[in-house]
């Protein structure tokens, strides 16, 4: 594959990531709107009406896990989690690359084995029992869904990373960085 091609290529991948990023975002901000909504109306109707809607926590629960889950997939795009830079900036240019590319694989393992295996899994088992919740008027794998499908995004930005990091010269991974 020629530098021209794979200059393209990467090009796409990363173009394909904003979007689905600027997705997310808005979904994570949509979710959030509802969930504060719902906590809300949760303390007015404890407080003002003297009973809190039963169904408030839960809705506030599923929500929660659902915006922590997507938000931590948009981290995983922005390549915002946390990291100890310090001295990874001080390693040689090749060891840079190495550091970053080990990190990719660790965090792509955990995404894939967690995440993506384990959350169907789970999903599996909850959609086959016919659990329901308690307050809600639903199956209870609809809270659990959310780690299959952020497990989904999370393993496609890692891929996207490990190819960007392989595909990036030493010497312009310096300038990317910075």
């Amino acid at each position: 594959m020629s530098m021209e091609s794979q200059s393209q290529l990467l090009g796409a991948a990363i173009a394909v990531r904003k979007s689905v990023t600027r997705i997310l975002q808005t979904l994570v901000i949509l979710l959030m709107a509802v969930l504060v909504l719902d906590v809300l109306w949760g303390v007015i109707s404890r407080y003002a009406f003297g009973q809190q809607a039963k169904w408030s926590e839960e809705l506030a629960r599923l929500l929660l896990v659902w915006v922590s889950l997507f938000g931590a997939s948009v981290a995983f795009a922005m390549k915002a989690h946390l990291g100890l830079d310090y001295f990874a900036e001080k390693l040689h240019p090749t060891g840079k690359k190495l550091n970053k590319v080990i990190g990719i694989v660790v965090c792509l393992f955990f995404s894939v084995s967690v995440f993506l295996i384990g959350g169907f899994d789970l999903v599996q088992k909850t959609f086959a029992s016919g659990q329901t919740m308690v307050a809600l008027p639903m199956a209870k794998w609809w809270e659990y869904i959310a780690l299959p499908i952020s497990g989904v995004f999370m393993t496609f930005f890692l891929l996207e990373q490990l190819v960007e990091v392989l595909a990036t010269p030493k010497d312009r991974s310096e300038e990317a960085a910075g």
